[in-house]
């Protein structure tokens, strides 16, 4: 394997990342337009969003397993092909059950299969140090995307109306991820890479016989470290996704100018690309709890400094948001990523972290509801952004315990 052969494929999934969650989470820019449009409540509304995070949630484990068995390659380009058209769809919403049908299943759908579980077994197949490193460069695609599609969005819902900007964007979706997935991915290096020693901080792995298989999924779900991560990763979403999916809601209602709030948004999606590389080189050198824990403080700042135009009415407060909580934006699915590689080695990998992504599902599947549906009850956000920031604390507790040595007869 050679470094241009690396480079090519991370290069590959920093672009579909990229071009994927980008578009995934627009979402939040064509909220608003919805909700003028339709006048639906914000919980039910908001409802769609959580529908997507508990289908991804379920099929993390069915594309582990596909990944598994057919390749990541072949498994991306059906989740490009969905996620594009699942778009193109979203153009013709008239009905709430529309939107649930093209955000919750279609699109959850395609951005599962083209996402996180995938591209994980790519780059454990390809890379068997400093993974940390290597996570963060690859998914810090993922902010470039936010910086770029959320403003894109929303020129293009204010100058030709959400659904042509629906349909452009869903159109542009499949020119650009088809390419990407046929002539970048390809399932494993030309030569294999050497088993990882891993980092002196990382996480303790835990080895299998010579010669086996590696750790199943039943091996893994016996350990303390699979469900400290599952936490993990089901408390992230509880502390990002109410303030993800409702902040530029919240930001309108204090009076700002809707495609200043895109560019905020923006702005937020570049600051979780230069997050997701300076926390995943950190996890490398001062270790993967320390690092998850620094992030977590990033977003709680991050969302109390939004949460501060409630009484503070200054673009200072949404800048001080976007650079904050942006830095912390994703910079945890890097690093379990990595712990996850490095403590549950083996073919089965793929199924493993579907099932870990389980966790992602649930909570993302709550984090959306929770903030529209506190809003519907008590007319504020204020509630639900102060639960986000105490749900970094139980996350980064979480780290911590799975970073742990395993105990004996573990």
């Amino acid at each position: 394997m050679t470094p241009a052969q690396s480079w090519r494929l991370i290069l590959s999934i920093w672009l579909t990342l990229g071009v994927a969650f980008g578009l995934y989470f627009s979402f939040p820019v064509f909220y608003v337009a919805l909700l003028e449009e339709f006048g639906w409540s914000r919980g039910l509304a908001a409802g769609a969003f959580s529908l997507s995070a508990i289908v991804q949630g379920l099929l993390s484990p069915l594309v582990g397993a596909l990944v598994d068995r057919v390749g990541p390659r072949r498994v991306m380009l059906g989740g490009g092909v969905l996620l594009g058209v699942s778009y193109l769809l979203g153009s013709w919403i008239t009905t709430l059950w529309h939107l649930y049908l093209v955000t919750g299943v279609l699109a959850a759908a395609g951005a599962c299969a083209v996402g996180w579980v995938p591209c994980a077994a790519l780059l454990s197949r390809w890379f068997a140090r400093r993974q940390g490193s290597v996570m963060g460069l690859a998914f810090s695609g993922m902010g470039v995307g936010i910086l770029v599609l959320g403003p894109l969005a929303q020129w293009l819902i204010t100058n030709h109306g959400w659904r042509q900007a629906y349909f452009l964007i869903g159109a542009g979706t499949i020119a650009a991820l088809l390419p990407l997935a046929w002539f970048g991915i390809r399932d494993r290096p030309p030569t294999p890479v050497a088993p990882s020693a891993g980092s002196e901080r990382a996480a303790v792995p835990l080895s299998a016989p010579a010669g086996s298989r590696g750790i199943d999924l039943r091996g893994a779900l016996a350990t303390r470290a699979f469900w400290a991560l599952f936490l993990a990763y089901l408390f992230t979403p509880l502390a990002v996704f109410p303030v993800v999916t409702h902040q530029v809601a919240f930001a309108v209602d204090q009076g700002w100018p809707r495609q200043f709030v895109a560019g905020i948004f923006g702005l937020t999606g570049f600051m979780s690309v230069v997050g997701r590389i300076v926390f995943g080189f950190a996890a490398d050198r001062i270790g993967r709890a320390q690092s998850a824990s620094l992030s977590y403080a990033c977003t709680a700042l991050g969302t109390l400094a939004l949460l501060s135009l409630e009484r503070w009415h200054h673009a200072a407060s949404l800048y001080v948001y976007a650079l904050l909580f942006g830095a912390g934006f994703g910079a945890r699915g890097p690093i379990i990523t990595a712990m996850a590689s490095e403590l549950f080695p083996g073919r089965q990998f793929g199924r493993i972290y579907g099932a870990l992504s389980l966790g992602n599902g649930i909570g993302g599947a709550l984090g959306p509801w929770l903030g529209g549906a506190i809003f519907d009850v008590t007319g504020s956000y204020r509630t639900a952004f102060l639960l986000a920031s105490g749900f970094c604390v139980m996350g980064a507790a979480c780290f911590w315990a799975a970073a742990r040595p395993p105990a004996r007869g573990e």
